[in-house]
């Protein structure tokens, strides 16, 4: 009896003070094409080099989704257990956002204007399960169409864009839907592009899963000291565009070759995980390569390295191919 206390009493410190490791994982959608947007698929982790915050990350997993090639409806499904298992809505989600001028430059309405045409054609080229919601942004930001897969009624909203007037509210959709996400009263007080954003970001938040915004228009930040700078209102939006899995993809409409707030569009996008593609002198190419880029794209488990604290570290990825272009968001938050 002596004997049998003495071993419980030698083993039960170790069990009481033994050490618990916590791993921090992060998610991150990452697009692989060639510089024409057509999709690289088949890598392997091996194929990757990434850092998080300077330091190497493992890649635990890369799976390649088809976004055009949808899986079963859940009413199709016979398996029980895939019907327990959480539902995502099984097409794209796109948020279109459009800047439209309100001093009504010339440069800018015409590009917008021309542009229309091709912006509808993209819509055509949807799948039926895809989901389109519009916004757009004058003296302040609005919400012209809640996810919705009518094309035609879509193509109407984008052509309906161009005007400075006070919009309907949007019809009510089944989810997912924006509609009770967003505070109108921001809304109306949203007086830059990035404030916008951020406030349709933080809306998209409690959707699941990766979604695409193409930003129609003519710039982002402001022309001062010579150059052009991101305003403080970006970093919010950037953070909000990060927490909700949005990736910008710019499509710039100016009738312009240059114009000075192009950067802050090439900036927005690359921090992201978009592109940036002018459309004054080839705007079928400028359709044709978003459309090639968002047919798919990767979702990457990373293991962050175990010396980072809980914080917000710059992403480093690379593929061990040449003749390539990866997008991915410059940040990842470590928890």
């Amino acid at each position: 009896m002596h004997a049998l206390f003495l071993v419980l009493a030698l083993v039960a410190p170790q069990q009481q003070y033994q050490e618990t490791i916590t791993v921090s994982r992060v998610l991150v959608d990452l697009r692989v094409t060639g510089y024409d947007g057509e999709p690289v698929t088949g890598l392997t982790p091996e194929d990757l080099t990434v850092k998080i915050g300077g330091k190497p990350a493992t890649v635990e997993s890369l799976d390649w989704i088809d976004d055009t090639d949808l899986p079963p409806a859940v009413e199709e499904l016979d398996d029980m257990a895939s019907l327990a298992a959480p539902r995502r809505h099984r097409g794209r989600l796109f948020i279109v956002f459009i800047q439209t001028d309100f001093a009504r430059n010339n440069f800018r309405v015409v590009g917008q204007m021309s542009f229309t045409r091709y912006a509808e054609e993209f819509i055509d080229s949807l799948e039926p399960e895809d989901r389109v919601a519009v916004f757009s942004f004058d003296s302040h930001l609005k919400f012209r169409r809640d996810f919705s897969n009518d094309k035609e009624d879509l193509k109407q909203v984008i052509r309906d864009a161009i005007r400075i007037d006070v919009p309907p509210p949007p019809p009510v959709v089944p989810s997912p839907s924006l509609a009770a996400r967003l505070d109108h009263d921001k809304m109306k007080k949203a007086a830059t592009s990035e404030t916008g954003l951020a406030l349709i970001a933080n809306a998209l938040t409690s959707i699941d899963g990766p979604k695409s915004l193409l930003l129609l228009g003519w710039g982002l930040g402001r022309y001062s000291r010579g150059g052009v700078w991101m305003i403080p209102e970006w970093k919010a939006a950037r953070a909000a565009l990060d927490n909700a899995r949005v990736s910008i993809f710019s499509l710039d409409t100016a009738w312009a070759d240059f114009h000075d707030l192009e950067f802050g569009m090439q900036t927005a996008s690359k921090e992201t995980g978009g592109f940036y593609a002018k459309t004054f002198h080839f705007p079928k190419q400028a359709i044709a390569r978003l459309q090639r880029t968002l047919s798919g794209h990767y979702e990457m488990s990373l293991r962050v390295p175990a010396q980072l604290k809980p914080g917000t570290y710059k992403l480093d990825v690379r593929v061990k191919r040449r003749g390539i272009e990866v997008l991915a968001p410059a940040n990842v938050i470590a928890e």
